[in-house]
């Protein structure tokens, strides 16, 4: 903040049900630094009741990616946002071929921080940003309030919003042509692709072998695939809808 009473404005940010971005908090702090970010973070904390096991993933961003271009930022995301250790295996692999030192860099940093292929729970993001306009966050609230307001559930007569309609919908598309083979004990081998694509559905846990529905708490093609078997032999499954976890679009 430039004047008489300079100081920094930290903000976290979240996503509400329509992927649009909503203010969870935002304080004035003399500069940014270890002392107030952990000020800011405990009263972050405080607020939304979390606890040692509380399941939430925090981003902020940390350090810039120093490698430019397409190609780069493609291969970045693949690895980030792969669902399975095999594919994130292959997908890092194929950054190594295109530049060594960019993998042994992204290699160092913890996967479990920041790729979904070593996410253990579903993903609750907030998202940490500092703003040195306060006239920019006020006009920035206000629009995104506005914004939430006018989209929100409360607008919507289906058991969910538009947009995880949509998302849904689009995940049933694919599933057409999959074929499915009870296992028992509530377990199904989903095979798709001309069998490329085979993952094991465990309808009691609610998991699936490709890590979506866990990492996402939305149905995966598979978890419909199977729900749509045991749909067709009088399983009451009731409707993909219902599969979706809650919280699913209190995330990224």
């Amino acid at each position: 903040m430039k004047g008489p009473y300079p100081g920094m404005i930290l903000k976290a940010v979240g996503l509400d049900g329509n992927k649009c971005t909503y203010p969870v908090a935002y304080g004035v702090v003399e500069s940014e630094n270890y002392n107030s970010w952990t000020w800011f973070l405990k009263n972050l904390g405080d607020d939304l009741d979390l606890t040692t096991n509380s399941n939430f993933t925090f981003i902020n961003d940390r350090q810039k990616w120093k490698w430019r271009g397409k190609e780069f930022k493609d291969c970045l995301w693949k690895c980030a946002t792969t669902s399975t250790v095999q594919q994130f295996n292959l997908t890092i692999d194929e950054l190594k071929k295109l530049n060594n030192d960019a993998y042994e860099w992204l290699k160092a940093i913890p996967h479990q921080h920041w790729s979904k292929s070593h996410f253990t729970v579903k993903l609750y993001m907030l998202s940490f940003f500092n703003i040195v306009d306060c006239m920019h966050l006020k006009r920035l609230l206000k629009i995104v309030m506005q914004h939430c307001y006018s989209t929100g559930r409360a607008h919507c007569d289906a058991l969910l919003n538009n947009l995880s309609t949509k998302t849904l919908e689009n995940i049933k598309v694919k599933v057409a042509e999959y074929r499915v083979v009870f296992c028992g004990n509530r377990k199904y081998q989903v095979i798709g692709g001309e069998g490329v694509d085979q993952c094991v559905v465990d309808i009691a846990q609610h998991a699936c072998s490709c890590n979506k529905w866990e990492v996402t708490g939305m149905p995966c093609k598979h978890t419909i695939a199977a729900t749509w078997d045991m749909r067709r032999n009088n399983e009451n499954v009731g409707i993909p809808e219902t599969w979706v976890h809650p919280t699913y679009w209190l995330k990224t």
